[in-house]
């Protein structure tokens, strides 16, 4: 069976899952064509030796022309944002160029975190923009598809604030609620599985909850073996990060599950329950903590 994609785009290559999809759609056979777009004025993290398969180019994303060029020679039919959080503008821009193109068919506009859908139109700002952006892949009818993960797996401990006292800090009274954690490495594999082997009918405007482990704080902590203390609010740099995030997710929001009208999770067994789309990734083996973390170093 002739894979769905061939030919992808990566926009950036210095996020922090930016080398992990870069890598897997480099050893993904079926990814024949692969262009990493980066701003000229950017400083890129290294990519790993294995993503030799990769075509690097530095663009200026205010260069429509240049764009649609780009997209059309190479005859992208994916396009994978890692771009920040607040670049909604630029996301806009290369999708109004992707659609002029011609020939792309699906854009993965940026997520990898907690479920964002629902978060539109309610004014409280915290990620309500990634529907902004959902909304306007719509209007251009141009199929896109989100990835909810949780909380990335290399970022838990940042968000306990562990750098800062060496312990797994939780908000007094919480730790209880479930937190979907999910490897860097499995999002990108998944990224790359799905758009070379699902028919295009699954992924257009697709939401992917994914899941690979499932724990509370208090769990986790016991699992690295780490101390909890119980704090007014979480230590360390960006704490009103830390905090509004651990917040949200004593409350349930960290599930790849949750429903932001509901105030709680969809059933597990359904299409929008927690780790759903991992189903569509029958035989695959979804990474623990202890294989991402190196514990004996920590």
């Amino acid at each position: 069976m002739a894979p769905t994609y061939t030919s992808f785009v990566v926009l950036g290559s210095g996020g922090s899952i930016s080398p992990y999809i870069i890598d897997a759609l480099s050893k993904e056979p079926d990814v024949k064509k692969l262009i990493v777009l980066s701003r000229s004025s950017s400083s890129s993290k290294p990519i790993p030796p294995s993503s030799s398969k990769a075509e690097f180019l530095q663009v200026d994303y205010d260069d429509h022309a240049s764009l649609v060029n780009i997209f059309r020679t190479h005859g992208t039919e994916v396009i994978v944002s890692t771009l920040p959080n607040a670049a909604v503008n630029t996301q806009k821009k290369v999708a109004l160029a992707a659609k002029e193109a011609g020939t792309v068919k699906l854009f993965f506009p940026t997520e990898y975190e907690v479920v964002t859908y629902g978060l539109g139109g309610k004014g409280e700002g915290w990620l309500s923009e990634k529907d902004e952006i959902d909304d306007f892949l719509k209007s251009i009818d141009l199929p896109s598809a989100r990835i909810f993960n949780g909380i990335l797996m290399r970022w838990i401990l940042w968000l306990n604030g562990y750098d800062a006292n060496g312990k797994i800090n939780i908000l007094k009274d919480r730790g209880d609620a479930p937190i979907s954690l999910t490897a860097e490495e499995d999002i990108g594999e998944f990224i790359a599985y799905v758009s070379t082997h699902l028919p295009p009918s699954q992924l257009a405007n697709a939401r992917f909850r994914l899941e690979g482990e499932r724990l509370t704080t208090k769990e986790f902590a016991s699992r690295l073996g780490k101390p909890i203390e119980y704090v007014d609010a979480i230590p360390g740099d960006d704490s009103e990060i830390r905090n509004t995030v651990a917040a949200k997710c004593e409350l349930g929001a960290g599930s790849t599950g949750y429903n932001h009208e509901l105030k709680k999770d969809n059933d597990v067994t359904g299409p929008e329950g927690a780790g759903s789309g991992n189903r569509l990734w029958p035989g695959h083996v979804w990474r623990k903590i202890e294989d991402v973390l190196e514990l004996d170093k920590i």
